[in-house]
């Protein structure tokens, strides 16, 4: 069938479609149902063969170098974790074999469809904006759900407690590069920004909340460097407005919410919720216990399940014990690649603005988080449709 670029159907949006009808399992549909289970491989084998398109038909960008060794790399951990590298009955944490490759894929694979489709001129700013409410209502909806899932969870073992910390917090983080593309609305802009930090302190994700202020001091401090003397004053005032309010709602919560002054009070001490032991641990393992063999190429995919009780919520941890020394040179070589092209000068500014955004937001995220285990479908479509507007004759 062929598809007009200017129609809405088309196999970009079918393709984006698909996978927003993914995440909506445990809000529309049961998690890990049948057809969830046939539509993600379906939407891997898609996303495998553009890999193959992207690779073979343009010149891309260096950081698809990086990405294809690194996904190169998982692969190979993957398929052997997967078939019989160890028993999965040993770890910590009782997780399927063939979860480890899945969820990467899941995360990164999708840069290189988004990435062919914009390059076909399939996707455009005016889709992205309309892309960013749409992700943006769906993902207020996984928030709400998300609460009222731990909400009943609470109620079940007689707690009454009625807050809570929510994951969902770093998928509002990842919304934030989309703002960059209302910046013939600066207004707007801003109060999608604002929408945005708001859920991400609602959520009291200390790590998200962390990397949001970053990205927030960054953006407004980009914005005023590069705007003309006239616009200046607006976007200082916008600015200076976004940070009141930002304000009056951090002294609100800090007056009324409980969880929120404890998790206040806990940074301030220092206490990372057990991170430090668990850190501590993964190091000791690293040089201290690893066989000269596994401390060059790791002990194997999941491998950090079985040494302590948790995955290591650092991606240079996790790596250094799964993949070794090995893994952390090709780890160094993929973010060195992102940073070549956030520097370079063949984007125009505001697309350079949100490659800056991602980098900020999933470099920052290694040191708290599996980053390239939880990249959302919109950082993807962002990153993809960036890397495409890459101007070969600059």
């Amino acid at each position: 069938m062929y598809f007009e670029k200017s129609s809405w159907l088309n196999k970009a949006s079918l393709y984006l479609f698909a996978w927003c009808v993914y995440y909506t399992q445990g809000i529309l549909f049961p998690e890990g149902s049948l057809f969830t289970q046939i539509l993600v491989i379906v939407l891997l084998l898609v996303s495998l063969y553009y890999m193959f398109i992207a690779n073979t038909r343009y010149k891309v960008p260096i950081y698809f170098y990086g990405l294809n060794i690194l996904l190169g790399m998982f692969f190979i951990y993957g398929i052997y974790l997967m078939i019989g590298g160890y028993n999965p009955a040993e770890y910590a944490l009782q997780v399927p074999s063939f979860n480890y490759l899945k969820n990467i894929l899941i995360s990164l694979t999708p840069i290189y469809p988004f990435y062919v489709f914009s390059k076909e001129g399939l996707f455009n700013e005016k889709i992205l904006r309309i892309c960013f409410f749409v992700l943006l209502g769906f993902t207020i909806a996984k928030y709400y759900q998300n609460y009222q899932k731990q909400l009943y969870m609470a109620i079940l073992v007689g707690s009454k407690a009625d807050e809570f910390t929510n994951n969902v917090g770093y998928e509002f983080l990842a919304l934030i590069p989309f703002c960059v593309f209302f910046y013939k609305r600066p207004v707007l802009q801003y109060i999608t920004l604002g929408v945005c930090m708001i859920f991400l302190f609602m959520a009291m994700k200390r790590g998200a909340i962390i990397i949001g202020v970053l990205c927030l001091v960054w953006f407004m401090l980009t914005n005023l460097r590069n705007a003309s003397f006239k616009k200046k004053f607006g976007i200082l005032v916008l600015s200076m407005v976004l940070c009141f309010v930002g304000y009056l709602y951090v002294e609100k919560q800090m007056q009324e919410s409980l969880l929120f002054q404890k998790r206040v009070e806990n940074t301030l001490e220092g206490n990372s919720s057990g991170r430090d032991k668990l850190y501590g641990r993964f190091v000791d393992y690293f040089l201290d216990e690893a066989t000269p063999l596994q401390f060059a190429f790791g002990s194997g995919a999941n491998a950090t399940l079985k040494i302590s009780y948790n995955y290591a919520h650092d991606d240079w941890l996790e790596i250094a014990v799964n993949q070794g020394v090995l893994g952390l040179i090709i780890y160094m070589v993929y973010w060195f690649f992102w940073g070549w092209v956030v520097l370079s000068k063949k984007y125009k500014y505001h697309i350079k603005s949100a490659l800056q955004l991602l980098f900020i937001i999933y470099f920052m995220k290694t040191i708290f988080s599996m980053s390239y285990i939880d990249m959302t479908i919109g950082a993807t479509l962002v990153l993809g449709y960036c890397l495409a507007q890459e101007n070969h004759d600059e």
